[in-house]
């Protein structure tokens, strides 16, 4: 009898013993392991550095005979006029409302999990509770900026475990402005099988009126953003067009390119009342006549003292005394965009008096420097086809210098010397006088050309940054513009006065 009783204790003692185990084993202990980032708004599938097209770009093969019918990358988010309207109304990432976040319990262990999402003392959501599995690890929901905290709850049985991150959501919202050197002119999303390949060439460009490219500066810095941190997205809103005036491109209808509205007020009808972040500007190289010199440049000896060929700058007597005039109008220019974004008060041709856009506190408004097409690799001045090195020279410390000196002393084919007063300075002066609108320069644009010893202008062969007369047809508007090796030197400095100008307020997690 005894020996039964002990039998049968000893069988209940090792139940309970297996049936603690097994609990144990069914329900382990949870753990609460958290993370999240912003979605991104611009996708590289690729690889290769420039946003992909809003139907993506093909898997392989994308400059062979026959490439992949299968396209990854789809679904980007780099806005342009007219497009990315559903149902009439504004896509959600041009929304303040709200902006994609995933929230990433994978690294978790335990049978479900939630998420709850606070903000001060309120609860803004509270996600179902799914199943901790490697599928369904991640959730994402759309929140507008600000500061949040998400809370994670893991559970495995009966027992919980919480973790908080704290979070701010931030999106950048970036706009480019201007003309070619913006939009990307001479850069089609091909442009690598004009250069690698023989054959016939059809450019394919992000806006054909405009000729403007993902490979553009201003789109190459924003992806640069994009990629530099997980926890904050970059919507990008590009407007550059190729031939742009301040009247005639950013203040108002550039109607030879298609545009019946100023890039201030296409701006305004895909923004509406959010605020600018950050706004690159490309502009006064065409009001101070860019294709009149060249061309007179190119038809002309000793082109500085003689008449333009072409263009605004034909009804003064010599061409400088044209570019200097022309010069002489870009500060109040500067001034009338500046009280479009975020000043006192903004006027566009097609609408008179309108309210200025909105910039955001901390707000950076990016003016870029012309780069230097005018020096040979040895740093010397070009010579190419009919222009001469004067012609270059010239062209270089009266145009492009961002410190000239009060004069230039030009030599004619003939020996004479012919001094040139610079009363309203260059170009490039004048893009740096802006700082005292409370705008910030980009320089780099400038001196990773102009000052560095090798010289990337249009004769400098390997080394050259820009292009040169390009005859191939619908490719003309290329010629003497940033080729892709200029347009990522641009865009190295655009994203190089982002960096400095703009501290990213993103949380940790």
């Amino acid at each position: 009898m005894l020996r039964r009783i002990i039998f049968t204790s000893l069988a209940v003692t090792l139940a309970s013993l297996f049936l603690i185990n097994f609990s144990a084993q069914a329900a382990p202990a949870p753990i609460a392991k958290g993370s999240w980032l912003m979605v991104p708004q611009s996708k590289d599938a690729n690889g290769d550095g420039f946003i992909d097209g809003d139907g993506g770009v093909p898997k392989s093969g994308a400059l062979a005979l026959q490439p992949s019918t299968t396209f990854i990358g789809a679904g980007n988010f780099i806005a342009q006029p007219n497009e990315r309207l559903i149902g009439g109304a504004l896509s959600w990432y041009l929304d303040a409302g709200g902006f994609p976040v995933q929230l990433n319990a994978c690294a978790s262990t335990g049978a479900t999990y939630v998420w709850t999402i606070s903000q001060g003392q309120s609860i803004i959501k509270t996600t179902s509770a799914r199943a901790l599995k490697k599928k369904t690890c991640k959730t994402t929901v759309s929140l507008p900026e600000g500061q949040y905290v998400f809370q994670l709850t893991v559970r495995s049985g009966a027992a919980r475990r919480v973790l908080n991150l704290n979070a701010t959501v931030l999106n950048y919202l970036m706009v480019a402005l201007g003309d070619s050197y913006a939009s990307g002119e001479g850069n089609p999303r091909n442009v690598e099988a004009w250069l690698s390949e023989a054959g016939g060439f059809t450019p394919y460009w992000d806006d054909d009126n405009c000729n403007r490219s993902s490979r553009g500066a201003p789109a190459q810095s924003a992806l640069a953003l994009e990629k530099a941190s997980p926890h904050y997205s970059v919507t990008l809103v590009d407007l550059a067009c190729s031939g742009a005036t301040v009247d005639s491109g950013v203040l108002g209808p550039q109607r030879q390119a298609g545009q019946t509205s100023s890039q201030i007020q296409q701006l305004r009808g895909l923004i509406g009342e959010r605020q600018i972040d950050i706004a690159t500007i490309s502009i006064g190289g065409n009001d101070t006549g860019f294709g009149a010199v060249l061309t007179s440049c190119a038809l002309n000896n000793d082109c500085p003292i003689r008449r333009a060929t072409n263009g605004s700058l034909s009804r003064y007597p010599t061409l400088q005394e044209g570019v200097q005039a022309e010069l002489g109008k870009l500060p109040a220019n500067f001034a009338r965009i500046a009280g479009c974004l975020g000043g006192k008060s903004c006027s566009v041709a097609e609408a008179g008096a309108v309210p200025p856009l909105k910039m955001a506190a901390g707000a950076v408004i990016l003016p870029t420097m012309y780069p230097d097409i005018t020096r040979s690799s040895s740093g010397a001045a070009c010579s190419y086809l009919t222009i001469s090195t004067a012609d270059f020279a010239w062209a270089r410390d009266t145009q492009l210098l961002p410190t000239p000196g009060p004069g230039y002393i030009f030599t004619t084919t003939s020996g004479q010397q012919v001094t040139m007063a610079l009363t309203n300075g260059t170009l490039n002066s004048q893009v740096g006088a802006t700082s005292a609108l409370g705008w910030s320069p980009v320089s780099g644009s400038w001196s990773s050309s102009g000052d560095s010893p090798t010289g990337h202008g249009v004769c400098a062969g390997n080394d050259s940054w820009v292009f040169g007369l390009t005859t191939f047809q619908g490719f003309t508007s290329a010629s003497f513009h940033p080729n892709p090796a200029g347009q990522r030197a641009i865009a190295q400095a655009i994203t190089g006065a982002i960096n400095a100008a703009v501290t990213a307020t993103a949380g940790t997690g």
